[in-house]
């Protein structure tokens, strides 16, 4: 799909949503390791304090930015607020997401529009404010994060998360054809079971059944024996070996990565 092209992050200024934990805090880290100075954006101050230390013992520069990806005013301050304080950006990762499970049944429509507008609205304003800078220059790289779950439907009880992560892999796709002949990289990210606190971002629909006491157990013993943890693709694996594998995918214009092949 990719034009062959390799990417030297180094001295690249990447910017990254969803930064203050999780998958996120691992792609900055990568990203800094690999020479680029990182912008973090997230609603966790906090977290995106800790992270901005981390960047800067690594020798890179950073900048964090309180962002709500679901507004798109609120990404384009991130826009601006990079190009005042870096001077320019080569790098845009669309990471920031959230989970819901629970019975399909009780979804109501708030929790459907929750989901779309950080699961998938976030990746198309981000796209919507980065791309024509990265057209007029004619470079850069645009990573999406999805999820398994947008390869094929894995669990019963989250068909929105499941909904919205397909919609980004669709996303994906159809950008990166579009910007195959343009100079710009498109890499759409599908993870597995990894260990991140992504769980506190999410809402739980009570079930009647007892499918939330059996899931906590289940997650508790993963936890507790790591022998106990199923296979491929629900092997529980590190955030930081998909932040490596984000920053090489961008290395080598590698269109998609799923992390439990």
């Amino acid at each position: 799909m990719n034009r062959r092209r390799i990417m030297d992050i180094q001295g690249k200024v990447a910017v990254v949503t969803g930064s203050g934990s999780g998958i996120g805090k691992a792609i900055a880290l990568s990203l800094a390791k690999e020479g680029a100075d990182v912008v973090l954006a997230d609603i966790n101050e906090a977290g995106m304090k800790e992270v901005s230390e981390e960047i800067i013992k690594l020798g890179r520069k950073t900048l964090s930015v309180k962002t709500d990806v679901a507004k798109l005013e609120s990404i384009q301050n991130l826009f601006d607020q990079t190009l005042a304080e870096m001077g320019k950006v080569d790098i845009l990762v669309n990471n920031a997401g959230v989970h819901m499970s629970g019975p399909f049944n009780k979804v109501t429509l708030d929790d459907w529009k929750w989901m779309m507008d950080i699961n998938v609205w976030s990746v198309i304003y981000g796209v919507h404010v980065f791309l024509p800078y990265f057209l007029e220059k004619g470079a850069g790289h645009i990573v999406n994060t999805a999820s398994i779950a947008g390869q094929v439907g894995v669990l019963d009880a989250a068909v929105p998360y499941t909904t919205t992560k397909f919609a980004v892999v669709g996303f994906s796709e159809s950008l990166a054809l579009f910007l195959n002949k343009k100079g710009i990289g498109v890499t759409v990210i599908c993870p597995g079971v990894v260990e991140t606190n992504i769980g506190k971002g999410s809402r739980r629909i009570k079930a009647e059944d007892g499918l939330d006491e059996a899931r906590e157990k289940l997650y508790a013993s993963f936890s507790e024996n790591p022998q106990s943890r199923p296979q491929r693709p629900f092997q529980v694996i590190s955030a930081r070996d998909v932040g490596n594998m984000a920053a090489n995918a961008i290395k080598e214009n590698k269109f998609l990565v799923i992390t439990h092949e």
